[in-house]
């Protein structure tokens, strides 16, 4: 039709921060590992007007040795997600020594250098769309902006870091009704 401009959606990839997500999530809705990641990716990409490509889900994996029946389950959650076509990277949950206190290590710099290596290396997507309250992605999300691509955050309420929601990025807080 003359006269009417037709806008193409931009390509998003949608990466989640597992662990965050689910700790951050727990505060408001009762059972946090039932999240439908397809759902809420599309949900999002929906609300900032873009088209899913494709989502990368990112989490530690408990040692078999410490509990047989949460890494079965952790697992089988993992697997459901691959069914889903969701792509899951995954590092060793790790234990301080001669202590129960158990910790992720690298996921954090797993799920930055994937979304530059995405962005602006594979030039897979135009938005890269962050599910994390994580301050830290910031330094990653800013060298993704200032190369021109558009960087959104998306978290629930509580867990948001206030730097995230202050800083020069679109972000969506995430409220129970979206993580139904």
């Amino acid at each position: 039709m003359p006269g009417l401009l037709f806008m193409e959606k931009r390509e998003a990839i949608v990466f989640i921060d597992g662990s965050n997500v689910y700790h951050n999530s727990k505060s408001i809705i009762d059972k946090p590992g039932k999240l439908d990641f397809q759902h809420l990716a599309e949900f999002i990409c929906d609300h900032f007007n873009s088209s899913l490509k494709q989502i990368r889900y990112y989490n530690a994996v408990p040692d078999i040795s410490e509990n047989q029946k949460v890494y079965y389950k952790h697992m089988e959650f993992l697997e459901g997600l691959r069914k889903k076509h969701i792509i899951v990277k995954t590092r060793k949950l790790k234990k301080i020594k001669k202590s129960n206190i158990k910790f992720e290590k690298g996921i954090d710099v797993m799920i930055a250098s994937d979304m530059i290596r995405k962005v602006l290396i594979e030039k897979e997507c135009k938005i890269c769309i962050l599910i994390s309250g994580d301050a830290d992605f910031i330094p990653a999300m800013q060298v993704i902006k200032e190369a021109g691509y558009e960087v959104i955050v998306c978290s629930p309420e509580h867990g948001f870091s206030n730097e995230l929601r202050q800083g020069n990025f679109r972000y969506l807080v995430l409220k129970k009704e979206d993580l139904k």
